[in-house]
């Protein structure tokens, strides 16, 4: 029994090493959800074979062949044809285009301006008016690039100091007016309503998102009439 489970764990490693070689060592970063649902299903019969005596070894290396094939076939097809491609690994989704928010495709993918406000801090991007372009990947990470008044040159080129980047902070999120969206800084409210009435918005309903930002500043994008960008 142990010489069987010790051949098997071995079979096991070597095989495990051997798929992700064949089909393209990634990083975790890296995986499409696909590329996770497989690494589940691989660990499930590498798990199920090791401790059930009635699955001899033969059965363990049929199954790691016979999934090395299908990955290494289903990853040289993605490649081969895009629009396979894009079936099975699905599409980048440019959520801010040109320096608008694609209010539509937010929804669609469920995403709350909180959330893209969160993954664009982890950019060091700390508002979404410095934002040029900014991409879903498949992976569920988001890309950026600024936009050129944004992107603070370095000391070393231009020979002086550089501004830091603009920090905002949410005060309005789908019409509502949110008084404490981050702890730990406060905001003058009644500043908000006459920087709102100076831009002319009667009413709050009316915004989907704004943000206030320490340069006194208050950045506005209306709700979309018709749920698109």
């Amino acid at each position: 029994m142990f010489l069987e489970l010790s051949i098997k764990l071995v079979i096991s490693f070597f095989g495990l090493w051997a798929i992700a070689f064949i089909t393209g060592r990634k990083t975790i970063s890296q995986l499409t959800p696909l590329d996770f649902l497989s690494s589940l299903v691989l660990s499930e019969i590498v798990g199920n074979t090791l401790y059930d005596d009635e699955i001899k070894v033969s059965h363990l290396l049929f199954a790691l062949a016979l999934w090395t094939a299908l990955s290494y076939l289903f990853e040289k097809a993605t490649t081969r044809f895009v629009k396979f491609g894009y079936v099975a690994e699905g599409r980048v989704v440019l959520l801010i285009d040109n320096g608008e928010v694609n209010q539509g495709l937010l929804k669609k993918y469920d995403i709350e301006f909180k959330q893209l406000l969160s993954m664009l801090r982890k950019q060091n991007v700390f508002s979404i008016q410095e934002v040029k372009y900014a991409i879903l990947e498949t992976d569920g990470s988001l890309s950026v690039l600024r936009k050129p008044e944004y992107e603070p040159p370095t000391a070393e080129d231009m020979g002086m100091e550089t501004s830091p980047d603009r920090f905002a902070v949410t005060v309005i999120d789908k019409g509502e007016l949110l008084k404490k969206s981050m702890k730990g800084k406060s905001i003058d409210m009644e500043m908000v309503r006459v920087e709102i009435q100076k831009q002319g918005y009667d009413n709050i309903k009316d915004i989907a998102y704004a943000e206030y930002g320490d340069d006194g500043e208050l950045y506005i994008i209306p709700k979309s009439k018709n749920g698109k960008g």
